[in-house]
């Protein structure tokens, strides 16, 4: 098996993978968040914690050019994913991967079948430009001379872009000042990188974004280590993929926790390992980590709940494995057996099969938000907001009996959900029970007195 050789072809192969992958989401509608987001863009900060005004104009821009219709919305997600593969192959050239090792590692992070909540999920988009800024930024930071240089500006406008489109990249400056990061032998220090971080996070601070709330650290550890396995399990076995992940954080007994702790401890301890026998393996394992911390639980992403359950969103993988699939493609490429060198070939063929055919399939969990919702309660979410929005759709539906069905589980999981007792009113009230209807409404409107319409009598 040769390999493509240039960056053109080695380009068109990323690209062709990623088609055969997503192919099937340009099919797909939108569904869950989309239609807050990606079906009606606003420029403007949104009501809830968090705002993206790149991928917000990525959106308008859409809706303008094509009037925001799903097939087309999905092959801008698809279309990115797969620059950030060719992205990721150059990075992973210029920090001296073996360009066998640079392709696996672009093809792999293309294929995973891991990386479906980003691309097939329309809102996923987040990650995706993300990590495209991220990669350009990288990529330029290599070319400036001096602290504030042409090179160096584009650097730290490409960091504010990332900003733009997630959070997760604050911390992606000081791997800039990691060894290798640059190819100069005295390399310029990142002055504008940091600074446009820390005037992002100015910004965001004082302009209502979620605190970074560290209390109860302690008490989280276990279960942040225990994410973290979980995590390392999916990228080796993804075989369980679906929405609302969360790791539990009370109830671990003192084993329990020295254990998983340790084998977080150990799996760190490899791939440090791995990153000291790899080209640029220093800088590949500053990106995974300072893209992972922001969503390790450090800081939880939804405090609200962080007392008991940590979310772990596959989604939170994609930019932390800009550095983790070229650093296992090259350390498996320096430890791998010179007398099999000839079948690594075959075996990254074999696997990247298997990896696009189970994409292939996930991807089509998403072609809808009923076929998605119903795919998610397989694994009976701790939260109920899933449930609840099957509810919705079952209650648009004309189906109230099996709404108020899945209300009643929403409100089993969170019972101080005022949204969920005002719908199951609504459907008690079609299901012809107005006496339980009126308790749920008077239950709703206690809990939220906003809700005007728990005052409307219950539909007969």
């Amino acid at each position: 098996m040769t390999l493509p050789r240039g960056p053109w072809p080695r380009a068109a192969v990323i690209a062709a993978l990623a088609a055969a992958a997503y192919a099937g989401s340009l099919r797909n509608g939108l569904v869950w968040d989309d239609r807050l987001t990606a079906a009606a863009p606003a420029l403007r900060p949104p009501p809830g914690q968090w705002w993206r005004p790149v991928v917000m104009a990525s959106f308008a821009a859409e809706h303008a050019l094509h009037g925001g219709a799903a097939w087309a919305m999905h092959a801008g997600n698809v279309l990115a994913h797969a620059a950030v593969g060719v992205l990721l192959d150059r990075w992973a050239l210029a920090l001296g991967l073996v360009p066998g090792a640079a392709l696996a590692a672009a093809l792999g992070f293309v294929a995973h079948p891991v990386q479906t909540e980003a691309v097939a999920y329309v809102s996923g988009r987040t990650d995706v430009l993300c990590a495209l800024c991220v990669l350009l930024a990288l990529l330029a930071w290599r070319r400036a001379a001096r602290a504030a240089d042409a090179w160096a500006w584009a650097t730290a406008g490409l960091v504010a872009l990332a900003l733009g489109c997630k959070e997760a990249a604050l911390l992606v400056p000081l791997a800039l000042l990691v060894p290798g990061a640059h190819p100069g032998p005295r390399a310029p220090w990142p002055a504008l990188p940091l600074a446009a971080a820390a005037a992002w996070l100015a910004v965001f601070a004082t302009g209502g974004g979620p605190a970074a709330r560290l209390h109860g650290l302690g008490g989280r550890i276990p279960a942040m280590a225990a994410m973290g396995l979980d995590y390392l399990r999916l990228l080796v076995w993804p075989a369980d993929l679906h929405l609302e992940r969360f790791v539990a954080v009370p109830g671990w007994s003192a084993a329990g926790a020295a254990a998983v702790v340790l084998g977080a401890l150990t799996a760190v301890a490899l791939l440090a390992l791995s990153a000291a026998r790899v080209a640029g393996g220093p800088v590949l394992l500053a990106l995974a980590a300072c893209t992972y911390l922001p969503v390790a639980g450090i800081v939880p992403v939804y405090p609200a709940i962080a007392d008991r359950a940590l979310f772990a969103a596959e989604h939170f993988l994609y930019l932390p494995l800009l550095g983790l699939a070229p650093l296992v493609a090259g350390a498996l490429a320096a430890c791998w057996p010179a007398r099999a060198r000839r079948a690594a070939p075959a075996l990254v063929a074999a696997l990247l099969a298997g990896w696009t055919a189970a994409t292939a399939v996930r991807v089509r969990d998403w072609r809808d938000e009923e076929t998605l919702f119903r795919h998610t309660l397989r694994y009976d979410p701790p939260v109920s907001r899933v449930w609840y929005d099957l509810g919705n759709l079952r209650l648009e539906a004309g189906d109230p009996g099996e709404a108020a069905r899945l209300y009643e589980a929403a409100l089993a999981r969170e019972p101080g959900f005022a949204a969920a007792h005002l719908n199951l009113g609504i459907a008690l009230g079609r299901l012809g029970r107005p006496d339980e209807a009126a308790r749920h409404y008077a239950e709703a409107l206690r809990l939220d007195p906003s809700l005007a319409a728990a005052f409307r009598r219950p539909a007969r």
